[in-house]
């Protein structure tokens, strides 16, 4: 700062100079006129002359300044400056020794003129306080010590003083100049800091409007592109349902040809014993994958929202009646005996083939992978909801597969089990078919103890 505080000074300093000159110029006419017939012509000749050079070297180093500045010139400018207002302090302080006229009032108009040289100097030459300090000692020392020094008149101490005192006022004044000057030149520094910053802040500002504009429309163009990505999806995803569906649906019928010709050829009493081996392993197979095929037709017409809850009030004892007849018969070929809840009255609202079928599902994987000679234990509580459950005795489950097993195409593994593989979908059809009654289901599990499979739904749909 204090390098742009100096160049403020100097360039103050060389805007101000033209008064000056022109003021040097008509004072030195002024006295020329006053004292042309008072002092010596040549005297008075040779000081115009000294003037008029000071006033064209001080012109010319203001025409230079002026019209090409640099920083790095900054102290050459200055310099010349000094060298000007010394040479001009010299020329107007040395005029006491050849510019005195004998004429009481004529020496009064001088020093009246000289006076005002050095009064008007503060404001001209304050801008650095040395460059006014050295012009009024230049000017006003010759004629202090020429008057104190002066034994021929009495009075001329008394001059001298005075002079002396009128040369500290204007040098303090000059100091209180350049302080008010100074701190004019900081607040302005200040500001053009200020009005930097905001600008730069304005255009920080401005950037990151921008760059937040681009990002904004980046996002907005993600966006479309994920919505119509996901459109894309959900419209395969349905395709994909629907051919499911229509394809399980086209499986159907030579399924159930081929399944109830096996049943005609195993009854026929003419059909030999090792043919009929052969056509009850293709009915059974036959039955399995029309199972496979049903479940793929129920999870389909889920995901795609063509089923629809069929509700009706009906009693829970007939649901485990209905469960029991269904699942006894493969429980007790693995001597698993099945422990039903004893309901009388108790009844819900809700899809009863839907709840049937997740009794059944959830019970069948029970049963498939409990260890034989184990129990199956179902439980029904009725308080904020109807929650029912089913704990096996069986391996248990993983923890980290607790939070897989109801998704689609997702089996349990179990090393001791034979069977045949399914789809992998019965969990999944029963977590949309709880979802479809806006309940909630969940399992439990240990490995090596046995696992619980939960479901809820509420009282009222």
């Amino acid at each position: 700062m204090q390098n742009e505080i100096f160049s403020k000074e100097l360039d103050a300093l060389y805007r101000a100079l033209p008064i000056p000159l022109v003021a040097t110029l008509f004072n030195s006419v002024i006295i020329a006129f006053i004292l042309k017939d008072q002092i010596s012509y040549n005297a008075l000749a040779l000081w115009i002359i000294l003037n008029l050079l000071v006033i064209i070297f001080r012109s010319i180093s203001y025409l230079r300044f002026r019209s090409s500045i640099h920083h790095n010139l900054l102290i050459f400018a200055y310099r010349i400056y000094m060298i000007g207002i010394i040479a001009s302090g010299i020329v107007w302080g040395s005029s006491v020794f050849y510019l005195l006229p004998a004429s009481p009032l004529h020496e009064m108009l001088l020093f009246i003129i000289v006076g005002g040289m050095v009064a008007g100097g503060v404001g001209s030459s304050s801008y650095r306080p040395e460059s006014y300090v050295f012009y009024n000692l230049f000017v006003i020392g010759p004629y202090a010590l020429h008057f104190m020094l002066d034994k021929l008149h009495e009075a001329s101490w008394m001059v001298g003083t005075a002079l002396v005192l009128f040369s500290v006022m204007m040098i303090l004044s000059s100091k209180k100049f350049h302080a008010n000057f100074s701190e004019v030149v900081i607040l302005q520094l200040q500001q053009e800091d200020l009005v930097r910053n905001l600008e730069e802040e304005q255009q920080y500002t401005q950037q990151l409007n921008e760059n937040l504009l681009q990002e904004i429309l980046e996002k907005e163009k993600y966006q479309t592109e994920l919505i119509s990505a996901l459109e894309e999806a959900r419209q395969a995803a349905l395709a994909k349902d629907s051919f499911f569906a229509t394809m399980s649906h086209e499986l159907r019928t030579p399924l159930n040809s081929i399944i109830g010709f096996s049943q005609i050829l195993i009854k026929r009493s003419d059909t030999p014993k090792e043919f009929a081996t052969y056509i009850e392993k293709i009915l059974i197979s036959g039955k399995h994958l029309l199972d496979l095929v049903n479940t793929i037709l129920d999870f389909s017409k889920m995901k795609a929202g063509k089923m629809e809850l069929n509700e009706s009030t009906f009693k829970l004892s007939e649901i485990f009646n209905d469960v029991a007849v269904m699942s006894e018969p493969l429980a007790k070929k693995r001597h698993i005996s099945l422990q039903f809840p004893i309901i009388t009255t108790e009844s819900m609202k809700a899809d009863h083939k839907m709840i049937q079928q997740i009794l059944i599902n959830i019970l069948s994987n029970a049963i498939k992978f409990s260890p034989e000679h184990s129990s199956i234990t179902i439980t029904y509580q009725r308080k904020e909801n109807h929650q029912f459950s089913i704990c096996d005795q069986g391996n248990g489950i993983a923890s980290e597969y607790l939070e897989t097993i109801f998704d689609p195409f997702t089996q349990l593994e179990d090393s001791t089990q034979n069977a045949i593989k399914g789809t992998g979908l019965g969990l999944a059809i029963v977590k949309e078919m709880v979802h479809a009654h806006h309940g909630k289901i969940w399992a439990t599990s240990a490995l090596g103890e046995g696992s619980c499979f939960y479901f809820s739904i509420p009282l009222e749909n």
